[in-house]
């Protein structure tokens, strides 16, 4: 499981390294600023951590990737799928929104009607490297394009794949979405010190928390002020200020809680929706391969097939062939069925 995560962290460092420098640049030190914050607090000075937010927080972090991001979204929105694909190629293999980029432009192939690269992209989607980490909806996505081109096989093999590789997370969101903490989060605050917070920095807990939530400004924020305050009360000696920072220390901790409870609870929306629209794949292409099985047994019974001699005789293939009836085979094909729909 950790392996799925460090191979995506070496991606990222490797392919956008120029990045990284750019955004370390950036990046405060909680530890820091309270040192400095400790040096001139007073006895009756108020605890805030405005200055070090705007410093951390306040500037527009990947913006360029983000408007690409955004601008595809409004092309795939207006039905411009070639464009939204254009859009979705300028965002760089490695970058945070490169897999949600992969993911999206799936999507515009599948509504073009393109299925070979819709599938190309789920084939990176849910490469080991990437299945414990990618949105539910990547299996959506390939378990419905194996469906439109009757791999009723690759469905069952999708479904399987999704058990295997996203239960665990799914529970342990859903969990989240209750609770508001677990290990994994105390885990990445435990070590954390320098903002904004990075991919990096979640190591192998990322797969224990809501997709990309080091991207919520609002969570990086909470965890900001948490950190900022834990520090400085370990920098001072006045009564009266330790029992401000630890007041505050508080209200971070609840903020920073209900954040996590809210985007919980949003990714565990999103995939009760998603597993519904899985379960309707997977009863269509159950009933797909009944409808084929009987559409087999009926062109065998119509006699599609070139005449014999009279001492001759016919079998329907049973998949256990005697051995003189070997390189004897005849097949009777059909185009996968076409019309059927459902509302998903």
């Amino acid at each position: 499981m950790m392996k799925s995560v460090f191979a995506l962290s070496t991606i990222a460092l490797l392919v956008c390294g120029l990045n990284s420098q750019a955004i370390a640049a950036d990046r405060v030190s909680t530890a820091d600023w309270a040192k400095n914050w400790a040096r001139s607090a007073t006895a009756n000075k108020a605890f805030s951590t405005s200055d070090i937010e705007k410093k951390a927080l306040g500037s527009c972090s990947d913006c360029e990737n983000k408007s690409s991001l955004r601008k595809a979204r409004q092309l795939f929105a207006k039905g411009q799928f070639d464009a939204a694909i254009s859009s979705y190629n300028e965002i760089p293999r490695g970058n945070t929104y490169w897999l949600s980029a992969v993911e999206e432009k799936g999507w515009a192939y599948f509504r073009q009607e393109n299925y070979e690269k819709a599938l190309a992209q789920t084939k990176t989607l849910l490469a080991p490297q990437f299945a414990e980490i990618s949105n539910s909806e990547a299996f959506l996505l390939q378990s419905l394009t194996q469906l439109k081109i009757c791999d009723y096989k690759g469905v069952f093999e999708t479904h399987q794949i999704f058990k295997e590789k996203q239960k665990n997370r799914i529970m342990e969101v859903q969990k989240l979405a209750k609770s508001g903490w677990n290990d994994a989060l105390t885990q990445v605050l435990k070590k954390a010190d320098q903002f904004p917070l990075t991919l990096d920095d979640m190591g192998d807990a990322v797969q224990r928390l809501p997709l990309l939530i080091y991207k919520d400004v609002e969570f990086q924020k909470q965890a900001l002020r948490f950190k900022a305050s834990e520090k400085a009360i370990y920098q001072v000696a006045s009564p009266r200020l330790k029992n401000v920072l630890e007041k505050a220390n508080t209200d971070a901790f609840l903020a920073l809680k209900k954040r996590v409870q809210e985007l919980a609870q949003e990714e565990t929306n999103e995939n009760f929706v998603i597993i519904q629209k899985l379960n309707l794949v997977e009863v269509e292409a159950i009933q797909r391969v009944h409808t084929d099985m009987n559409m087999a047994e009926a062109l065998y019974n119509e006699n599609k097939f070139k005449d014999v001699q009279d001492d001759k005789l016919v079998f329907m293939d049973d998949g256990r062939p005697w051995i003189d009836e070997l390189d004897k085979f005849e097949v009777a094909s059909k185009a996968c069925a076409k019309g059927i729909r459902r509302k998903m």
